[in-house]
């Protein structure tokens, strides 16, 4: 494999529930993005005992955790489906039960991220003299898998 550029990166979402079927989702280009982040993370417990080998600690995991993050330059056309993102988060309708729930599927040359999230922040910026961006955050609300590419 070689290296590669964010730009070779892309995300798409799917206004859905965590309990819908990946097959039976109709994604949808989140175009003009800058940055598109991934994060996963594991909650640990404390196993160490006094009888522990050579008094080091041990732990085990309990709960995964991914948050996605981006953001990117706001651009009116439909085809970067900006608007149909925010709508959905600021006032998101009965399908999602008013909860703002989105399934992403980032792709990239290493592989493919999909899975469900909750979209937690979504946040507009609009400087004087610059560029108008918007950014959102989002924590897993349900499996989030990894597939090599």
């Amino acid at each position: 494999m070689t290296a590669f550029v964010g730009r070779d990166v892309s995300l798409e979402f799917a206004i859905a529930k965590e309990d819908a079927s990946v097959g039976s989702l109709s994604f949808s280009f989140l175009g003009m993005m800058r940055q598109k982040s991934m994060k996963t993370s594991w909650d640990q417990v404390d196993t160490t005992a006094d009888d522990s080998p050579a008094f080091t600690k041990t732990s085990l995991v309990t709960f995964k955790a991914v948050e996605f993050s981006g953001d990117g330059v706001s651009y009116t056309d439909a085809v970067h489906n900006q608007q149909t993102l925010k709508a959905h988060v600021i006032n998101p309708g009965s399908a999602t039960d008013n909860q703002p729930k989105v399934w992403f599927r980032m792709t990239g040359p290493d592989g493919t991220y999909v899975g469900p999230f909750i979209v937690t922040e979504w946040s507009d910026e609009r400087a004087y003299a610059d560029a108008a961006t918007w950014s959102l955050s989002s924590s897993s609300n349900g499996a989030v898998t990894f597939t090599p590419a």
